[in-house]
């Protein structure tokens, strides 16, 4: 299979280092404006860089992977060519319909992946109108990354605060948990709890029960932890996170309005 991969930030190495578990990605591509950034991630993944656009021809399919802003000037670069090939697009905020009429191409599906693609972890949502046929091919290509889900794009939009910020909110719950202990130091204390993460995470995933049926199982009556689970209860933990939520949402809707104009 033939690819040509647009971009080699963050994500986009993920992406390829996961598949390169799975996948020989002899015959892709990596292109980057200045090529360097396309040269380390193919040395590392076993890719081909290109430094001229020109020499590519007729891919299977373009993966799109630089940052929303930079579409417009992808546009430019790309001056009409692979236009009858599938476009994979990466890119957050900005719609099917928009991404469609500045690449001025015909099929894209949108996916958003989360960073543990990286290893084989990770989480990708796909949606597609112009590409329906394809969806399906798709979904089970990412699923070598972890889970993949075909999900109305509206969805994508709202869950992408979840599967894709998530991370980062389990991290900085990590990080805080861990610095409210005293004994041992930072680094010891960080190690215990990326275990409890761990085998937490584990239950979550292999057992059957619901998460509340999860913390049940850890709680006692009048113990210590559900003093804890109290305490965060009645300091409205939940609502909290549901505002956080809805604040990301709101600067998601902001940067999107921001992108259109």
């Amino acid at each position: 299979m033939k690819v040509l991969v647009l971009g080699a930030g963050k994500m986009t190495e993920a992406i390829l280092t996961g598949l390169k578990k799975t996948e020989n990605l002899s015959e892709w591509m990596i292109y980057s404006p200045s090529g360097a950034s396309a040269q380390k991630l193919a040395g590392k993944v076993g890719a081909r860089a290109v430094l001229d656009l020109t020499s590519v021809k007729n891919p299977d399919w373009v993966l799109v992977g630089c940052k929303p802003q930079q579409l417009p000037d992808l546009k430019n670069i790309l001056n009409g060519r692979f236009k009858e090939s599938l476009f994979i697009s990466i890119l957050a905020a900005l719609s099917e319909e928009d991404q469609l009429k500045i690449l001025e191409v015909k099929e894209l599906i949108r996916v958003m992946p989360n960073l543990p693609v990286e290893f084989n972890e990770g989480i990708s949502l796909l949606a597609s109108h112009s590409a329906k046929t394809r969806l399906t091919s798709m979904h089970a290509f990412f699923a070598k990354l972890g889970t993949s889900l075909i999900v109305a794009e509206s969805e994508l939009e709202e869950l992408t605060l979840l599967t894709g910020s998530g991370p980062a909110f389990f991290y900085e719950f990590a990080r805080n948990l861990a610095g409210s202990f005293e004994s041992l130091d930072e680094s010891a204390r960080e190690k215990l709890v990326r275990q409890v993460f761990k085998g937490s995470a584990k239950g979550m995933v292999d057992g059957g029960d619901s998460l509340a049926a999860l913390t049940d199982k850890v709680t006692s009556k009048g113990g210590v932890t559900i003093a804890v689970l109290n305490y965060w209860r009645e300091a409205s933990l939940a609502q909290k996170i549901k505002s956080g939520i809805e604040a990301g949402k709101k600067r998601s809707a902001e940067i999107r309005a921001t992108l259109r104009n």
